[in-house]
């Protein structure tokens, strides 16, 4: 039995002070405040945050590696990095590609995921049956409506495949929704022109959930004489659709973040990291998304000519300090929307994604300034600095 005593627990409503948790075999036995119980292995919080561990379901690469290059180095370099920002599960996303390479990254997934500390979950396909108007850095060369085999294949694959970024609008959109989404996989809208007429024939589908929120959609414009919302707008009044949320203030104003947190709540907006290769190393530094040449800028990622933003450059830590300190969220719903929203986006609340008892034992210890500590992966201590 182990235990973190002296710290301040973000539960899902408050947080606890001067707070105990005891977690054993990878799961959270109980918690309290003030005298902890007796345990075989004790570590002081030193009055610092204790949050469940981050969990970020929209993720390509960090540390110069990209889940794309389909190698269980590039899988462990990725997850070991992220791991030590604080980010104990992620979904390997994978930017526009065939689907030939998608079957040899699923390959490199199921290799090593059982070797890698920080929880590698099921793939995030962000493409390729995307609206190439809307393709930002996806390459427009491999996008592409979907197949009858295209669908098929998703489907037999369903249990390596957490969700997936499609257009509806496309041909045969509103049918890869539906058989997607019957076999278990997330159905999200995104780099699509799709509006409300689209975006609900969808939602009658399947479709829960759009990706980057405000970005690669439709705003409202007009028609004939009439102005019309577009996905953009339509995603924040409709209950049924959660949204994805890159909290950098660069991909979203912090006004528009503002705007999405109080439409939506912290239960049903995601904070996502989207982060690219570049992530973690100097600004000028070069990498590659799929055939893309990329660079990193101040703070975020972009193409190579500057021509727009590609990916961001941040993780859920540096996203929870953005949202607390730019928003003026307050500490908790910030925790909750890199928690428990993305844990139950997938499904998977009931094991993971808050401090409650029977749950997992995967914490991040970070203080006042954001900076992180330690990580916890199923009870074990991770990282430490």
């Amino acid at each position: 039995m182990q235990c973190i005593h002296s710290a301040q627990l973000v539960l899902l409503d408050r947080i606890l002070e001067n707070a105990w948790i005891r977690f054993d075999a990878g799961r959270i036995e109980d918690f309290g405040q003030g005298k902890p119980p007796d345990s075989v292995e004790s570590f002081d919080g030193a009055n610092r945050y204790l949050a469940p561990g981050f969990i970020d379901i929209h993720v390509h690469g960090g540390n110069g590696s990209d889940f794309l290059d389909g190698t269980p180095e590039a899988f462990l370099t990725i997850a070991n990095y992220h791991l030590s920002r604080g980010t104990t599960s992620l979904c390997p996303t994978l930017a526009t590609t065939t689907y030939e390479r998608m079957k040899d990254v699923l390959g490199a997934w199921e290799h090593v995921r059982s070797t890698s500390t920080a929880h590698l979950l099921p793939l995030h396909l962000e493409g390729p049956h995307l609206a190439t108007s809307k393709a930002g850095a996806q390459d427009p060369a491999l996008i592409r409506a979907a197949t009858d085999e295209n669908i098929s294949w998703l489907v037999e694959h369903a249990a390596g495949i957490s969700q997936m970024t499609c257009a509806p609008e496309l041909l045969n959109g509103l049918s890869l929704i539906e058989r997607a989404a019957k076999a278990g996989i997330v159905l999200s809208a995104g780099h699509s022109e799709a509006r409300q007429p689209e975006a609900q024939a969808a939602i009658e589908r399947g479709l829960t959930k759009v990706t980057h929120q405000f970005n690669a959609m439709t705003y409202a414009a007009k028609s004939g004489l009439f102005r019309k919302p577009g996905l953009a707008e339509y995603a924040l009044v409709e209950d049924r659709l959660s949204c994805e949320l890159i909290g950098d203030s660069f991909h979203v104003h912090p006004t528009l973040m503002k705007l999405a947190y109080g439409a939506k709540g912290p239960g049903k907006l995601a904070l996502i990291s989207d982060a690219l290769a570049g992530t973690g190393l100097p600004e000028g530094s070069q990498f590659m998304l799929g055939k893309l040449r990329c660079k990193m800028g101040p703070g975020y990622c972009l193409l190579a000519d500057g021509s727009a933003l590609a990916g961001s450059a941040t993780c859920p830590i540096d996203q929870v300090r953005i949202m607390t300190s730019a928003v003026d969220v307050p500490l908790v719903d910030a925790v909750r929307m890199a928690t428990h929203t993305p844990a139950k986006l997938l499904g998977i609340e009931h094991k993971c994604g808050e401090i409650q008892q029977g749950k997992a034992a995967d914490f991040v210890e970070f203080d006042a300034q954001f900076r992180v500590h330690r990580v916890w992966a199923a009870g074990t201590l991770a990282h430490s600095n």
